[in-house]
């Protein structure tokens, strides 16, 4: 079924999400947290579409909150593959001194445009399913691979391996933890082994 909404029932309750949750939450936390939302109700019967929907929704409702709560109110809201938190534009902030959101990155013009959402159809995701790795194997990958390990450029593969085995530890889906992060940290891992020559 495609989507006949017009506009974003999530926000907000994720806006009360991300107050409850100062310290992050997972975008996997978020859509266990919606998942009895009637918005959800009615999405498509294929399973990987109706998981891309809901993602979709969620997304866009971050990158909507992203914007409108730093011109309304001067809150920032850090958006990352592992969590989601919500700040103060404050000294102690992490994210403080920096610009307001970029209206011009391409990730965020991708999830702000609501149409998406309809215009997407199982055969869609499908081929995101596939390129995926295509996209992690361009110029900035191994920076992206860093930045979801937490890691600096020149990291070696003892650091590599042993920061893998941390994040795995705690995220694993075995283990209570978040399947979707997990993935993630393991795409990330995968193509840190696979950039390095000397492995």
């Amino acid at each position: 079924m495609t989507p006949e909404l017009t506009s974003n029932p999530l926000i907000p309750e994720l806006m009360a999400l991300l107050r409850h949750h100062p310290e992050g939450i997972s975008e996997f936390s978020l859509m266990k947290a919606l998942e009895a939302h009637p918005a959800f109700a009615d999405l498509a019967d294929d399973y990987q579409l109706c998981l891309f929907q809901k993602h979709f929704m969620i997304m866009h409702g971050l990158y909507t909150l992203q914007i409108r709560l730093w011109h309304e109110e001067r809150l920032r809201v850090e958006i990352s593959p592992l969590s989601v938190r919500l700040y103060e534009d404050d000294v102690s902030a992490p994210v403080a001194g920096t610009a307001p959101p970029d209206t011009e990155d391409p990730l965020r013009s991708y999830y702000l445009d609501w149409q998406q959402l309809g215009a997407t159809s199982a055969e869609d995701v499908q081929r995101l399913l596939q390129g995926f790795f295509e996209h992690w194997n361009n110029p900035g990958a191994r920076s992206r691979a860093l930045a979801t390990l937490a890691l600096e450029e020149g990291a070696s593969q003892a650091e590599i391996r042993s920061r893998y085995r941390q994040l795995a530890a705690r995220l694993h889906p075995d283990k209570g933890g978040d399947s979707e992060a997990f993935i993630e940290v393991r795409r990330a891992y995968e193509l840190l082994r696979g950039t390095d020559v000397n492995r």
